[in-house]
């Protein structure tokens, strides 16, 4: 039914496939970045690196080249020097003489390819048998397939192995050094993307078929395995010792699959007499010595009831302390889903569950102390623990424990020590800010980092109005040391050396000459001594280091330069050698543009905005060409890519004749605190003011980026940020279609909101909020939303219709029946082109 007032359109998606439903169900900032990662790299060659360790100080790669040539590449790392790893033709004339056919210089199919440096030779399989090559004399004779013979290097016995998780996730950043071994015994290629701690992939290059690597990584790393049609072969994550992933033949059906527990025995004493439990909402002690005298069970508390019930019980190591939390239960709230169209059909389902909103009361943990001998109970004098649940770390003299708490709203974070013999509580670390601490920072990982054999803690803040790293003295209480500083960010931390005193780190912005969001990487010792620079060049670094750390291969990029990789030595971060420069001839030949990298003053006039803009393939630059910015402003990270990609970035958009910019806009992390505290308490700033700038500044450089047509599009808190655009900036922007969007911070989830926003609810949540606002609407908007979004709920897009509609505007609405969170598909897609084509190219005909 179409009216004055509004358009509903309702579309016949369903959940018709698992497929589907993990695309609907991935937040909008990472779809458009998830969906160019499927897509092979066509036309680009030499991409990536794979190296096989040899030894300490040698590795060999192949590189795939045009044409489904090959190449096998040996480097001696100590010296510096590339080469061929033999003498291509002269391998591939004896395997001739062998009768293997079809075997060419440049297209050596080798499996299982492995070097006996001191014995100048080569095994591999080839034609389904397993051969020897001397690199002198290039005899070959066959080996023994059931066995190695005696002249052939015997293999380290395999791993335990690890078992798929099924269902991707984010990684955990806070394990042990440890190796995946993978093994594909399948016919087919397959790429491995480490997860970061975002869930975004990072592709760590192809396995061959029928080989296998080891490879570098942390416990509590997750590893997808994906294969050349782009269907994920296996979900694996790393554990604290060695273990071999096996690629099955087919992929893992998605479903979760519960990792690996330990038995709880936290209920049962050290020194195995008493078994601590709650009944009746108290707690109480059994006796599990039968041969013992004395009371079997023993009633430590009294004051628990409905309202304050005994959970979380947890003993000391010396068993003399049972801590005990009493916990006020929060409200369990519940948002609502009507499944309007069920499979199978029949009535609508509704499905509820509990979603904590900004300003919900939540579960309160009060401190208790039990002491077995006396049988005393000490409630120490601290506050309630909130927000989030209570995790204890003891000290070595297993009387004392530390735990972290973030006050509601992020405004202090504390680690406190507990003296479990009388009580007494001490604050190891306590900061306090105005607006934010930064403690959703999930890619970052967790704020302190604890050094066990020196009783202190690696502490992360951006207290000095950049975030750095800070050595904490854990029985003084105080911090002893900066360890970083300057005008940049840390972004995160890879790896504490605890016998050496060193941290390896990535942090951006310490090149006053590049993007200041590149990611580089750095060693610096505790004290803040000796910061070493592992990575140099202009671009975006990721790094691939040698199994004894002395070597790591650097490899760099930027949207607009195919990758580059570099070998460098570890204890002084100098160049030995380029390995390889990616070819994209191909991809250039068939038309790829790179997107434009920009920067612009912001509205201090100071500050550098930077952004992207991509042009349509067939370009003209007499032409004038109307804009349509992808926008995600979300505070929790920064969103414009850095780093090269075959893909043809939003050209769903530009080959219909659009230009596409997006832009990182104060308000985002990564940058200042100054540049990140613009969001606090006013997230329908979304860094606007920045971003117009930037449009007229580049439009001033580039007649044909037309500014008097821009349109704007988003989903999630995109979706929000793109129709404040036309609330707060109708001037400005003329056309906007935003996607399961938070239209209202009051009505998504606290966590997230609250970080930004603050906490208790105030005025300022109203001020930002699209719902109230939507009287002010100028131009044209679609709003799409699926009716099983888990994410964001619903009704935040449907009671903006509801205002709008009392406002008497004009607006399309796009309701998707049994879509989750995202931008509807390819329906979705079509109707966001179709209606910016319509106000911004005047053209009607899809």
């Amino acid at each position: 039914m179409k009216s004055r007032r509004s358009l509903f359109v309702f579309s016949e998606m369903k959940r018709r496939s698992s497929r589907w439903l993990l695309i609907v169900l991935l937040p909008c900032w990472m779809i458009a970045f998830t969906s160019s990662l499927l897509y092979a790299q066509r036309g680009v060659y030499k991409a990536t690196i794979t190296p096989h360790w040899i030894d300490e100080a040698h590795f060999w790669y192949r590189n795939d080249l045009p044409d489904r040539r090959q190449e096998y590449v040996l480097v001696d790392a100590q010296h510096g020097v590339r080469k061929p790893a033999f003498d291509h033709r002269g391998l591939a004339e004896t395997l001739t003489n062998a009768g293997v056919k079809n075997a060419r210089a440049d297209r050596l199919q080798l499996e299982e390819l492995e070097f006996d440096l001191p014995g100048e030779s080569i095994a591999f399989r080839a034609a389904g048998r397993r051969w020897r090559c001397g690199l002198e004399t290039y005899n070959l004779r066959q080996l023994d397939d059931s066995a190695h013979t005696d002249d052939a290097p015997a293999k380290d016995p395999e791993p335990e192995s690890l078992k798929p998780m099924g269902a991707p996730r984010r990684s955990a950043r806070n394990g042990v050094e440890t190796e995946i071994v993978f093994v594909n015994p399948t016919p087919q290629r397959v790429e491995l993307f480490w997860l970061d701690g975002a869930g975004r992939r990072r592709s760590y290059g192809k396995l061959d078929a029928h080989s296998k690597r080891r490879q570098h990584t942390y416990a509590g790393h997750v590893w997808e395995v994906v294969d050349d049609d782009g269907a994920t072969r296996a979900v694996f994550e790393a554990v604290d010792d060695s273990r071999t992933a096996v690629i099955p033949a087919r992929p893992v059906a998605p479903q979760r699959i519960p990792r690996e527990r330990a038995p709880d025995r936290r209920g049962v004493s050290p020194d195995g007499k008493w078994r601590a439990l709650v009944r009746d909402q108290n707690v109480f002690l059994q006796a599990l010595d039968k041969e013992a005298d004395g009371e079997k069970e023993v009633q430590l508390s009294h004051d628990g009831g409905e309202s304050h019930f005994y959970d979380r019980l947890e003993w000391s190591p010396d068993g003399r302390t049972l801590v005990a939390f009493r916990v006020e239960p929060g409200e369990q709230k519940q948002v609502h889903l009507l499944e309007s169209s069920p499979d199978g059909g029949g009535r609508a389902k509704l499905h509820s569950r509990a979603y904590p909103l900004p300003g919900d009361k939540f579960a309160a943990y009060e401190l208790n102390l039990f002491r077995i001998e006396d049988r005393e109970q000490i409630k120490p004098q601290v506050e309630r623990i909130d927000f989030g649940r209570p995790r204890l770390r003891w000290r070595d003299d297993g009387r004392r424990f530390t735990y972290e708490k973030t006050d509601r709203g992020h405004q202090r974070f504390r680690v406190i020590e507990i003296d479990t013999q009388d009580g007494a509580a001490r604050n190891i670390l306590d900061e306090q800010t105005e607006t934010f601490i930064f403690t959703y920072a999930s890619a970052f990982g967790p704020l302190v980092r604890y050094i066990d054999k020196t009783e202190e803690l690696i502490y992360a803040s951006e207290r000095d109005g950049w975030r750095h790293l800070y050595l904490v003295d854990v029985e003084r209480g105080e911090i002893t040391r900066q360890i970083t500083r300057g005008a940049w960010v840390v972004r995160g931390i890879d790896r504490i050396d605890e016998d050496k005193r060193q941290i390896w780190f990535r942090a951006s912005g310490r090149h006053a000459d590049q993007d200041p969001y590149f990611m580089h990487h750095y060693r610096i010792d505790f004290d803040g001594r000796n910061l070493v620079a592992l990575t140099a060049a202009n671009g975006d670094h990721e790094v691939q280091f040698s199994p004894d750390r002395r070597f790591l291969i650097d490899t760099y990029s930027r949207v607009d330069m195919p990758p580059v990789h570099e070998l460098r030595r570890v204890s002084d971060g100098v160049l030995l050698c380029e390995l390889e420069r990616a070819d994209i001839g191909e991809l250039q030949a068939s038309g790829w543009i790179p997107p434009e990298v920009f920067s612009a003053k912001g509205r201090d006039g100071e500050t550098d905005i930077w952004g992207i803009v991509c042009r349509p393939r067939d370009f003209d630059p007499d032409k004038k060409y109307p804009v349509i910015e992808a926008i995600y402003a979300g505070p929790h990270n920064s969103h414009v890519p850095k780093s090269f990609s075959a893909s043809r970035l939003f050209s769903s958009l530009t080959d219909l004749g659009f230009v596409v910019a997006k832009i990182d806009g104060m308000g985002t992390a990564n940058r200042s605190k100054a540049f990140h505290d613009v969001c606090w308490h006013n997230l329908q700033d979304a860094g606007f003011p920045d971003r117009i700038l930037w449009h007229k500044a580049f439009a001033a450089k580039h007649p044909w980026y037309d500014i008097t047509r821009v349109g704007i599009y988003g989903g999630s808190a995109g979706g929000q940020n793109s129709t404040g655009a036309l609330l707060f900036h109708g001037d400005f922007y003329d056309v906007a279609v935003s996607s399961c969007g938070c239209h209202d911070n009051r009505l998504d989830k606290a966590s997230w909101n609250e970080q930004w926003m603050g906490y208790p609810v105030g005025p300022h949540y109203a001020q930002c909020s699209n719902i109230e606002n939507a009287h002010r609407l100028r131009g044209k908007l679609m709003l799409i939303v699926g009716e099983m979004d888990t994410n964001v709920p619903p009704e935040s897009t449907l009671r903006l219709a509801d205002a709008l509609i009392k406002a008497d505007k004009d607006f399309d609405l796009v309701y998707l029946p049994g879509v989750g969170h995202g931008d509807g598909g390819r329906y979705g897609e079509r109707r966001r082109q179709d209606f910016f084509r319509r106000h911004l190219l005047g053209k009607v005909q899809p």
